[in-house]
């Protein structure tokens, strides 16, 4: 089993480049940056893992994430960078799907595609109207990455998505191409993983229920005409995303780790707090000793 690292980079955390260098230094496998383009300051949506209700201080003070991905890649020789997670729907296809093949190109097939339909309506409505069918979208819209990663003169004509054929270069070097692993924890998730997801990334599932999505997710592909063994579980867990409060008590231990390897799972990502130099680099440590048999 693998581990990787989440956290908010911002302007008052620890430089990406030195948090790239100082993770596979510790031996972890990837590294995972999340994205909120542009936030509302007014906004009716409640985050859910707050008393008020308010998004944490991080989420309004996040860089692009693909430019700050390919910065860590520069950096490093091994580290996985990937999106936890990039919101599709916000997105314009054809420059996502450049911005993926590129970064992938660039880091020498290291790339990982976290991705998600959103839940802040708010922030969504400032880009496109695809809140009501953002799963929906979200689904043609890979279709048509794809497309775009794998063919010389891609074209697409869907309800949402149109374009004729056009050149997009540089394709990723991952072949077909970078995995697209799906984020959310909703009723119909198990079945959108198993029909068109390469993977999986819930939050805080614990480990007797990665056991039971692992049958679940497996039975579906099966009957998909899908093979189960190159759909993969990401775990995340760790701090809730954004927080800022030194916590090291909240980091997992060897235990649930390898309570998480038993059950089938294929990453775990801890969740780390947005801090700087000396705070980031001592939860660094202890990720990475838990990691140690």
């Amino acid at each position: 089993m693998h581990t990787g690292i989440l956290t908010f980079v911002t302007e008052r955390s620890l430089p990406v480049t030195e948090l790239a260098r100082a993770c596979e230094e510790r031996g972890l496998e990837s590294l995972w940056l999340p994205e909120h383009p542009v936030v509302p300051v007014h906004y009716q949506t409640r985050y859910p893992l707050s008393d008020d209700g308010k998004l944490p201080r991080p989420y309004t003070e996040l860089p692009d994430c693909f430019p700050t991905l390919a910065a860590a890649a520069a950096v490093t020789k091994r580290l996985l960078v990937g999106t936890g997670i990039c919101l599709v729907p916000e997105r314009d296809v054809l420059l996502t799907a450049l911005q993926v093949a590129t970064v992938d190109w660039l880091s020498g097939g290291r790339f990982l595609f976290g991705i998600g339909a959103g839940w802040l309506r708010e922030e969504m409505d400032l880009f496109t109207q695809h809140f009501p069918h953002r799963f929906a979208y979200m689904r043609e819209a890979v279709a048509a990455m794809r497309k775009l990663w794998t063919e010389d003169a891609p074209s697409f004509e869907g309800e949402w998505v149109r374009f004729p054929p056009v050149v997009c270069r540089p394709q990723p070097v991952q072949k077909p191409h970078p995995p697209v692993i799906l984020g959310g924890m909703g009723p119909n998730v198990v079945k959108r993983v198993a029909t068109w997801g390469d993977g999986w990334m819930p939050i805080g599932l614990p480990p007797d229920a990665v056991r039971d999505a692992r049958r679940a997710i497996d039975k579906e592909a099966g009957s998909q005409g899908r093979d189960p063994a190159k759909i993969s579980i990401t775990v995340m867990i760790g701090a809730a995303p954004g927080l800022e409060t030194p916590a090291l008590d909240m980091l997992p231990g060897r235990e649930l780790l390898a309570a998480y390897a038993s059950a089938g799972t294929d990453r775990v990502v801890v969740s780390l707090p947005t801090l700087a130099s000396d705070d980031a680099l001592r939860h660094l440590d202890k990720v990475a000793a838990a990691t140690r048999a």
